[in-house]
């Protein structure tokens, strides 16, 4: 039993390189309502969770996130990992939150990897996917399409810069956790303004904090920039002007062993930049899960919850149409009367 443990123990850290593994148990009771759906995408059937507040109407055009999970997860076990952040955000605001579910459990974020879940992801055009599921969530639930955000964990939140980078027709603002502009993408700029709100631990064991080569068990899973290089290229994209203003949140569990400080850009062209700079944090959600050891994750913070720091960022974020942007996708294909969708 032990030599097989051992063997299954490399496999799981594997699968939390790109962002955490889906914890097991319940949905965290809420108000809100969860619905599953699917598209047709590039041949494929993709699925997708969306979550409804209370009284949501289509005549009520409401706020949309984009939530990603990290490679290894799922969008199932996704508000689970942050202890129900999601949901209670969806009561207390009356917004949409959606939960796509990535191929192989993550996303093509742009970075060359070389795994086998990466490999079964190359080709895919997730850019377009998370296009049609915006159409998608509007054209059955109504949203304010001027108001749409992107957030996620790890490769989710890698993913989020790409939908910045590539979709800024669409995206106003993104908050990733645990993650860095990826070097393959430095030399693009968005072409509309996107606000940007990272929340990085300063002791994260996969994703340095620092810069350099996502890495786990010595393999390189593709060249990040540093955090401070990432928050100086998107104050560079939106022109900020003056010094940033620094804010110590409340250490509110000192026995955490973390403390963290917003620093924002706010008299900028369009957009805001924010970090959420978290001391002693690790691979993890603030306010979420310790889903595995310190020892291979790094700590959680419990002295705030990320979700309602960056819905308070999205909240001054709102798309201004220009005559320069894209139209809207084609609606989605119908699902195949096979395909998995329908209420939960």
């Amino acid at each position: 039993m032990r030599v097989r443990l051992l063997a299954v123990l490399p496999l799981a850290l594997l699968a939390v390189v790109l962002g955490p593994l889906a914890p097991t148990g319940t949905d965290v009771a809420h108000a809100a309502t969860t619905e599953t759906g699917s598209l047709l995408h590039q041949g494929r059937i993709r699925t997708y969770r969306v979550m409804l507040p209370k009284g949501h109407t289509k005549t009520k055009p409401a706020p949309l996130v984009l939530a990603l999970h990290g490679g290894g997860g799922t969008a199932q076990a996704f508000d689970r990992q942050t202890n129900g952040q999601f949901g209670r955000e969806t009561d207390k605001r009356g917004w949409v939150v959606v939960f796509p579910q990535g191929i192989a459990k993550g996303w093509n974020d742009g970075r060359k990897v070389n795994s086998r879940a990466a490999r079964q992801r190359r080709g895919v055009n997730d850019v377009q996917f998370i296009a049609k599921l915006i159409d998608r969530i509007h054209a059955r639930h109504g949203i304010d399409r001027s108001r749409v955000y992107a957030t996620g964990i790890s490769n989710g939140g890698f993913m989020s810069y790409r939908l910045a980078l590539e979709l800024s027709d669409r995206i106003a603002a993104i908050a990733p956790v645990t993650a860095n502009l990826q070097k393959v993408h430095e030399a693009k700029r968005p072409a509309h303004p996107v606000g940007l709100l990272v929340i990085n631990g300063t002791k994260d064991p996969l994703v340095p904090y620092d810069g350099g080569y996502v890495t786990a068990l010595g393999t390189k899973r593709g060249a990040i920039l540093s955090t401070d290089a990432t928050i100086q290229r998107w104050v560079a994209f939106t022109g900020c002007k003056g010094e940033p203003t620094t804010t110590a949140i409340e250490d509110r569990a000192p026995n955490d062993r973390t403390k963290a400080k917003l620093t924002q850009y706010r008299t900028c062209r369009g957009a805001e930049v924010a970090l959420c700079k978290v001391e002693g944090g690790g691979h993890t959600w603030p306010g979420g899960r310790q889903y595995l050891g310190v020892a291979m994750i790094g700590r959680v913070s419990r002295d705030f919850d990320a979700v309602p720091l960056m819905f308070d960022f999205f909240a001054r974020h709102r798309r201004v149409p220009s005559k320069a942007s894209s139209p809207p996708a084609a609606p989605a294909k119908p699902e195949s009367p096979k395909s998995p969708s329908g209420g939960k």
